[in-house]
């Protein structure tokens, strides 16, 4: 159970007293989520991305959710990836795959990596396809309000710089408005290239989730969630603002650390 949640500027924020039970509620929300989009939609459209948000999501391959998620109906995507080849170690589709995807009864042809044969650019561009082809079929959603997929959920990591998927400080991309995915070469962190959705995309989902753990992130959760210096370049993880969507802050107590007015017991 959370130690306490809170709305704050749109986001919901939960915050635990480790990662275990953060990792338990957020098991229970995003089955809850598949559940809900599997009756309303026939299917259930996430996206992840990588590093360690998938093992806080390792619950989702343990009892009850092994059997009571309906796997055949999830569709797989990532927000980001590295332009690797999948069975390299940096890879966001083989540490999922790993960690999650080879455990679960989720259907092959419904996890869609990146081409991992080509450069950066070209896979941002395949991937933007595949997107728009499964858009027009409705397996993803679309906004209402702008030709943007609407991903049922779309979960997302935070580094200590404030970025979220491949999305980093002070980077072009985050200015990117009418690309789906796009592609860096120059990532700060290696490796360089990568492929992200753009801000629009992530905005326009139904559900975004930002799961943040350690004290390494305090720093950035508080200057993001207290909105600190308004007037400084935004750090990228501030700019998720669904249009009409739900945002969800998951938090340890070491990454709340900082927040303003947060105490808690020992």
């Amino acid at each position: 159970m959370a130690l306490c949640g809170a709305k704050k500027d749109g986001r919901e924020l939960k915050i635990y007293e480790n990662t275990d039970e953060l990792s338990t509620d957020l098991a229970d929300y995003i089955a809850e989520l598949s559940e809900n989009s599997v009756k309303e939609r026939g299917v259930f459209a996430i996206a992840l991305s990588g590093g360690s948000l998938i093992s806080l999501m390792g619950k989702l391959c343990e009892a009850p959710y092994n059997k009571t998620v309906d796997w055949a109906k999830w569709y797989i995507f990532w927000a980001d990836e590295r332009v690797v080849a999948k069975s390299h170690a940096d890879s966001n589709y083989k540490l999922a795959k790993d960690g999650i995807l080879s455990k679960v009864p989720v259907i092959p042809s419904h996890v869609h990596s990146i081409n991992d044969t080509v450069s950066a650019e070209k896979a941002a561009e395949d991937y933007e396809f595949v997107i728009r082809q499964l858009v027009r079929t409705r397996v993803i959603n679309v906004s209402d309000i702008c030709d943007c997929p609407k991903f049922d959920l779309i979960l997302l990591g935070m580094g200590p710089d404030g970025h979220v998927a491949s999305l980093f400080p002070g980077h072009s991309v985050l200015d990117e408005k009418e690309q789906w995915v796009t592609f860096i070469t120059d990532s700060p962190k290696p490796p360089p290239e990568r492929i992200t959705f753009t801000l629009p995309v992530i905005n326009s989902a139904s559900n975004v989730a930002v799961v943040v753990t350690g004290g390494s992130k305090a720093d950035a959760v508080h200057l993001v969630v207290d909105d600190v210096e308004p007037d400084h370049p935004s750090l990228p993880s501030k700019l998720v603002q669904p249009t009409k969507g739900n945002l969800v802050w998951f938090l340890d107590k070491a990454a709340a650390s900082k927040l303003d007015g947060t105490k808690f017991s020992e």
